[in-house]
């Protein structure tokens, strides 16, 4: 059986729903990665303040770790992943980007490794597009993708953009979303 790993893109309105959402987890069996739009000096408050109020430590980026260890990890700059041995790398580029962390770019980064998990790609509340180029690119390396719905969305840009390409899987209400992270 293949691990599963979710990689959840997000922006305006998504930190106390990303909160939320992982406070549902009970007993951790994925990986989650997670690229949340946040300045630089406030992630180190929300990494912690999940960690506090979840059942696991959150990591932050950059990082090495194993597909086989389930955990949650929060991504700052811009990151990519690549794979070394029998571990992962996340990197962070500090470099100037239009988005920080670069949902697209960590994605594409992701796409060679895709089809040899369960992956799922989650893209939540958020205004503009960043994302739709790396889920794209995700679902054609064969992963599942999800959107949040308009009605739970503080700002339904991201996952409209998203389903105006015709690769999502499902859309997800928030309720749906939280029995999703419960299964993780």
């Amino acid at each position: 059986m293949k691990q599963k790993i979710v990689l959840l893109g997000a922006s305006t309105g998504g930190p106390s729903l990303i909160k939320e959402l992982l406070c549902e987890i009970e007993d951790l069996s994925s990986v989650i990665i997670i690229n949340q739009h946040m300045k630089e000096e406030v992630l180190p408050f929300f990494i912690k303040d999940v960690s506090n109020s979840c059942n696991f430590k959150v990591e932050p980026t950059p990082l090495t770790f194993s597909m086989n260890s389930p955990c949650v990890i929060i991504c700052s700059h811009s990151s990519t992943i690549q794979k070394v041995g029998e571990h992962f790398q996340i990197k962070t580029d500090t470099s100037s980007q239009q988005y920080t962390p670069d949902i697209n770019q960590f994605f594409n980064s992701f796409t060679d490794y895709a089809d040899a998990y369960k992956t799922d790609v989650i893209i939540m509340t958020g205004i503009g597009r960043d994302g739709v180029l790396g889920s794209i690119a995700l679902k054609k390396s064969g992963a599942k993708v999800y959107a949040q719905d308009e009605k739970s969305s503080p700002v339904y840009g991201m996952p409209k953009a998203v389903y105006e390409q015709g690769i999502v899987d499902e859309v997800l209400s928030f309720d749906s979303l939280k029995s999703y992270f419960r299964s993780l």
